[in-house]
């Protein structure tokens, strides 16, 4: 058997925090031992490695069972979750490794399946990004150089953004996928009704064929601006664990 790790050495080997393992643990996304009278986490190599490859853990059936399998549904990378083929959904975090760690896997699932995948975000988010993906065996110039991986710091208004989004996808070969870090309206100066409009819009553009994450830091975002982020997606990941959202 090999040997087993402790936080330290799997949050130097995901590329995340401590605290992010501990969190991911907690919700029952990242499987883990408990050994000793302190009950002291101790991760697998093999468990880690089925982690950052998206693989399912066998021993859960679902982490959400209060929403259906669908027939034609889609993994989104992390936690064994799935969704229905043409979802919005919205991920709530307080801490940017976690968001970061989950854009990875849900870009790299996209990629695995041959998708073409796009990310919104601030620039300095992206570099890390990019590090972890390259720390998975991606090429990321080389996905961006096929137009399989696309990145953009975010645009003027909703209607651009949009309509950038909308080129993207139209050139995807199967389906499109893609995951928005919306730090990038707070440095683009976006007000929240505008943030609400590209939400909207997103909305009568899903179809079966996409899949878009938007993600919404509980740190950087008011509540009304959080409460917004709800109304306007039907699913939502929090704490690892995905569920419906009550006001859509």
């Amino acid at each position: 058997m090999d040997k087993l790790l402790n936080v330290k050495e799997a949050a130097a080997l995901l590329n995340v925090s401590q605290m992010t393992i501990r969190r991911w643990t907690n919700a029952g996304l990242l499987r883990c031992f408990r050994i000793g009278k302190k009950l002291e986490r101790r991760f697998s190599p093999q468990d880690l490695k089925a982690f950052i490859e998206g693989e399912p853990d066998p021993r859960k059936k679902s982490l959400t069972p209060s929403v259906p399998a669908a027939e034609n549904s889609v993994g989104l990378g992390f936690g064994n979750i799935t969704v229905p083929d043409g979802t919005h959904l919205t991920h709530l975090y307080f801490d940017l490794q976690e968001a970061l760690g989950l854009q990875a896997f849900f870009l790299r699932q996209g990629l695995e399946n041959a998708e073409t995948v796009m990310v919104v975000s601030p620039d300095d988010r992206k570099e890390k990004l990019f590090q972890t993906l390259e720390q998975t065996g991606l090429d990321v110039m080389d996905l961006m150089n096929q137009n399989r991986l696309h990145h953009s710091s975010g645009k003027n208004d909703p209607a651009q953004m949009s309509a950038y989004i909308a080129q993207v996808a139209s050139s995807a070969l199967r389906r499109f996928r893609l995951v928005g870090d919306m730090s990038w309206t707070i440095t683009k100066q976006w007000p929240g009704k505008e943030i609400r409009t590209l939400e909207e819009i997103t909305n009568t553009m899903i179809k079966p064929g996409y899949l878009i994450m938007c993600q919404y830091s509980l740190k950087e975002f008011s509540g009304r601006e959080t409460m917004m982020a709800l109304e306007t997606h039907s699913l939502a990941v929090y704490k690892g664990k995905l569920g419906k959202t009550p006001l859509l």
